[in-house]
């Protein structure tokens, strides 16, 4: 059965501040799957990288999933952008939820994570030419991923919104296509 709202999408689109304010616009709990990752590791998901590699990373991460994606309690869920890609954790995900791709253009996602160094994934050396180089890996991270990202139950473009805007209009947007007989 269908419960939980699935908040997916690259790196720096907002699903985290967007999922936050949704899951206080529904009355849910939200639950972000990197905070209880590092939560659980004690350190940061930079440091997990860093010290223990991807592969690692990546198992913590289906633990995590299979963990929330088990409560019977409705949440809003905003997994890691590359959490989903796992088979396993999305056949769990689909069944257990709503799946919300929130959708920006490279460029945006660009101008929202340039000055952030806490996404593993990203880390690109400073120099004069960083930005479009940021840009070069994010397009390509991107062009990998997206397939995955468009087998969502609602594809949610957010550029041009600030996040609580976003929340607003996504919140709309499930009470019409997913769940209609939500209270309004």
């Amino acid at each position: 059965m269908k419960r939980h709202y699935y908040i997916t999408g690259f790196m720096g689109a907002g699903k985290s501040k967007i999922g936050r304010a949704l899951a206080e616009m529904l009355n849910l709990p939200f639950v972000d799957t990197d905070h209880l990752i590092e939560q659980e590791a004690g350190m940061s998901i930079r440091a997990i990288f860093s010290l223990y590699g991807e592969n690692h990373f990546r198992e913590l991460e289906r633990q995590i999933m299979a963990t929330v994606s088990g409560q019977e309690q409705a949440q809003v869920i905003s997994p890691g952008g590359g959490a989903l890609l796992d088979p396993e954790t999305f056949a769990r995900v689909r069944q257990t939820g709503w799946i919300i791709y929130v959708k920006s253009k490279p460029q945006e996602i660009l101008n929202r994570v340039k000055h952030s160094k806490k996404r593993p994934l990203l880390a690109v050396p400073d120099g004069p030419d960083y930005e479009q180089r940021l840009l070069a890996k994010i397009v390509d991270l991107l062009n990998q991923r997206e397939s995955h990202y468009l087998q969502a139950d609602l594809v949610f473009d957010r550029d041009g919104l600030e996040w609580q805007q976003a929340a607003q209009q996504l919140k709309n947007l499930i009470e019409k296509e997913l769940n209609p007989e939500m209270e309004k």
